[in-house]
């Protein structure tokens, strides 16, 4: 059975189209991340599947209840989603205890009942104890937590979060977000996650899905979407790419400017290949590889990014290495390509 299961959808806002044709599913307990530029219809998307906004065709299904098409939509308080909005957006006026709380039905449960429903969920996000805090006197990863928190509160069959982590400084932001993905994990929730951090998408998720003018562009788990990009700008998307001019021949080998080959044969094919920096070898000059001069490094702890020039070629090349650093800018070097080759032939 699939979790979630959008066919042929769109949506309109008067004459302009902002998602077109779109369908993609989850299975229980999937988490996928809504990946692409401001504009692209990702929130579009997640409010849909929210029931916060009307399809103009297709189809929504939660498990095997039909909530959205174009002439009937199941309001978005019986969907069982819950919806963490950006920077948590709690109730200034309600206190964490009653913002958690504020989803769960008094018709239904008890006030026993909501007490308990709500330490648990301040014992599953860390936050014990500050039941009477009010959202002013919190963090912003504490509020998030709280949004969490409240979402859960309700079981639902779904957690849609649109970049929750986004006003949070980087190292709050990674630390919030393991804790989250953890979190959602180990309840075996369904969510979908936008954003526009590509490495957030890679981390967090079971499946990206790259979005491009309210259509998906390419959909798959984070090493396919890394590793077998569709095109240059999906491969530029997705992490840090070099897009160099390339000559494909007829018994299929390749030319470019790492791996020049079949000097004085006609190219049956121009195009581009996409390599990743990590994919370059750097090595003393004179070894096996093309020789290029070291004309700027970029120190960053874990890693560097060395970037070097090709005599004769404007194109600058992206390298990235780990471990000690055995050169300095100015250094000539030879480099050489150690990865996939991935042709993309002239439109």
């Amino acid at each position: 059975m699939r979790a979630l299961e959008v066919s042929h959808l769109n949506v309109n806002f008067g004459s302009r189209h902002v998602l077109s044709d779109l369908s993609f599913s989850l299975a229980p307990g999937e988490i996928a991340s809504l990946l692409g530029p401001s504009g692209c219809g990702k929130t579009t998307l997640l409010r849909a599947i929210a029931g916060l906004l009307q399809p103009s065709a297709g189809t929504i299904r939660l498990g095997t209840q039909l909530v959205g098409l174009s002439s009937v939509v199941l309001p978005a308080h019986k969907r069982q989603t819950g919806y963490v909005p950006q920077q948590g957006a709690l109730f200034p006026h309600l206190n964490v205890a009653r913002n958690i709380a504020f989803g769960l039905d008094k018709k239904t449960f008890s006030k026993q009942e909501i007490s308990a429903i709500t330490q648990e969920m301040l014992a599953l996000i860390g936050m014990s104890g500050y039941e009477n805090q009010m959202p002013t006197e919190l963090s912003g990863g504490q509020q998030t937590r709280v949004a969490l928190a409240r979402a859960l509160a309700v079981k639902p069959k779904m957690i849609l979060l649109d970049e929750p982590f986004s006003a949070l400084d980087a190292e709050l932001r990674n630390e919030l977000r393991t804790d989250v993905v953890a979190l959602l994990r180990a309840q075996g929730t369904t969510a979908i996650l936008v954003t526009h951090d590509r490495e957030e998408a890679l981390v967090s998720s079971d499946k990206v899905v790259l979005m491009r003018d309210g259509k998906i562009a390419q959909m798959g788990t984070p090493e396919e979407v890394y590793e077998s990009p569709i095109s240059p700008s999906i491969a530029v998307s997705t992490g840090d790419a070099l897009v160099l001019d390339a000559q494909k021949f007829s018994n299929g080998s390749i030319s470019y400017a790492i791996s020049p080959s079949n000097a004085g044969q006609a190219p049956s094919e121009s195009g581009f290949v996409v390599i990743r920096p990590e994919e370059i070898s750097i090595k003393k000059a004179g070894a096996a590889g093309v020789s290029a001069t070291l004309i700027q490094l970029d120190y960053y702890g874990h890693d560097a990014m060395l970037v070097l020039k090709i005599a004769n070629d404007e194109k600058l090349i992206r390298a990235r290495i780990s471990g000690a650093i055995d050169f300095k800018v100015g250094d000539v070097v030879s480099i050489e390509h150690q990865g996939p080759v991935r042709f993309f032939a002239k439109m």
